[in-house]
């Protein structure tokens, strides 16, 4: 059964041919600041431009999120991010995201925690 917005969609579709037009938000979002980790674009965009620091190839780097502060489908911070290429983060057969986070660290031999922290304190130190 159909009610509320279903409703007034179901037959604005039915009746008129079209869909109903989107709410406009009016003014800025209201209620708490935005919850959840830290986003920085330009730390990534950073990251980027780093070479793989599992396979060493240069200029195909993305920024491969490995931290433990996301879920409930929400990325981790952006400063857990570590450079590695698409092969790497998610197209070989042992890649980061088809292995698992353990897997790949015991794998290549790196810890993404020691090399994110290390790669957050360059960036401070740059940005300064």
């Amino acid at each position: 059964m159909l009610t509320g917005k279903h409703l007034e969609a179901y037959l604005a579709h039915a009746l008129l041919g079209r869909k109903l037009p989107q709410r406009e938000r009016i003014g800025p979002r209201s209620g708490p600041l935005r919850k959840g980790p830290l986003r920085d674009e330009g730390y990534k965009d950073w990251i980027r431009t780093l070479a793989c620091c599992a396979c060493g190839v240069e200029g195909r780097s993305e920024a491969a999120h490995t931290g433990m502060d996301g879920g409930m489908s929400m990325k981790a911070s952006d400063y857990s991010c570590v450079p590695l290429c698409s092969d790497c983060h998610t197209k070989a057969p042992a890649a980061f995201h088809r292995v698992g986070k353990r897997e790949f660290e015991r794998s290549k031999a790196l810890s993404f925690a020691a090399l994110a922290a290390r790669l957050q304190r360059d960036w401070n130190r740059k940005s300064a």
